[in-house]
């Protein structure tokens, strides 16, 4: 049997995993710590005979964080996300701790949320919501553009950014193109495979559906957007990294950039456990927000019924593996 640990930082508590924890009580013990993990509260784990661990960090420990892991009995680290950053993947490695996370969940959620984002900008909605709230019902300067005229570009197909793909088809866009390592041929009839140069300097709108990598880090630079058509929309619903914010801020000031729809932002950890401040903790979201064409959203992208129904599930099933195999599908493993 395992023991799951898991402490107050991740998302939906234990009424999250209750229903689980009931049907597979044979298999998993779940055992929840009303506290954040940190170095003072590891000892918890040790204390209960814990051998797993539900683990969500918006950021990335140190060694000795993963090595001190290892020392209180765990052996498998489980991620409610997509995205492993947290993971210190070369230290888990060294102390023998396997990991696993949810790389598959609703992709309508994303891409979804991607379309409104999209529209938001286009039609000007939060300049609109501003004026409602002062009871400004002029329309001067709300003009709007339509999809149907513009070249949108798409960076990166994969299972959402595919999905994004079909669903745009149904506004018939002028044309869409694409760039990815991997082209999917089911996709040509609805987009052009082009190099991401001839993407930047094509697209009206251009949507980010690609992961964090070395490769990708600040892909929008000054240099890139140095190559961007006028007043193009960007919209990010991938990774904050793709971004450089100060960059982006210029762009916006001049002009180069009409338009941004983001749901995440470099240097989001800062926002994390805040429910409310005085004042923004990300300064550089504070500068991007006094620009009325700036779209945010707080990385609920992905939050949906039906994708936190998926991500909670597939928690499960990798921990079921590794109780019943010690080896799951899902399993991070360094290259």
């Amino acid at each position: 049997m395992l023991k799951v640990g898991m402490y107050n930082t991740v998302s939906g508590g234990v009424q999250r995993f209750q229903p689980y924890h009931e049907k597979y009580e044979n298999k998993l013990e779940l055992i929840s710590f009303d506290c954040p993990l940190t170095y003072e509260t590891l000892e918890k784990l040790k204390e209960t005979g814990c051998n797993a661990l539900i683990y969500f960090n918006p950021k990335r420990e140190s060694e000795d964080f993963f090595r001190k892991i290892a020392l209180m009995g765990i052996q498998y680290l489980v991620t409610p996300s997509a995205g492993y950053d947290h993971f210190n993947l070369e230290a888990m490695k060294k102390y023998g701790i396997r990991g696993a996370n949810v790389p598959v969940y609703s992709p309508s959620a994303i891409s979804e949320h991607t379309i409104l984002l999209t529209l938001s900008v286009l039609r000007n909605y939060r300049e609109q919501l501003l004026r409602l709230e002062k009871n400004k019902y002029g329309i001067t300067g709300l003009m709007g553009r339509e999809l149907h005229h513009l070249t949108i570009g798409i960076i990166g197909t994969g299972r959402i950014g595919s999905t994004t793909i079909r669903v745009l088809s149904g506004f018939s866009p002028r044309k869409m193109l694409a760039c990815s390592p991997h082209e999917k041929p089911e996709l040509k009839n609805l987009v052009t495979y082009v190099d991401l140069d001839t993407l930047y300097s094509q697209s009206d709108i251009i949507i980010f559906h690609c992961a964090a990598s070395k490769e990708n880090y600040h892909m929008v630079n000054q240099t890139r957007i140095d190559k961007l058509k006028k007043v193009v929309i960007l919209i990010n619903t991938a990774r904050g990294s793709l971004f450089e914010n100060q960059a982006v801020l210029n762009a916006l000031e001049t002009g180069q950039i009409g338009g941004l729809g983001i749901d995440v932002i470099e240097g989001e950890e800062k926002l994390r456990g805040i429910e409310q401040a005085e004042t923004c903790p990300l300064p550089e979201l504070a500068e991007l927000l006094k620009h009325k064409n700036v779209v945010y959203t707080r990385h609920t992208a992905f939050f949906t019924d039906e994708a936190y129904r998926n991500m909670t599930e597939t928690i499960i099933d990798n921990l079921l593996e590794y109780a019943r195999t010690d080896q799951c599908r899902n399993e991070l493993v360094t290259e």
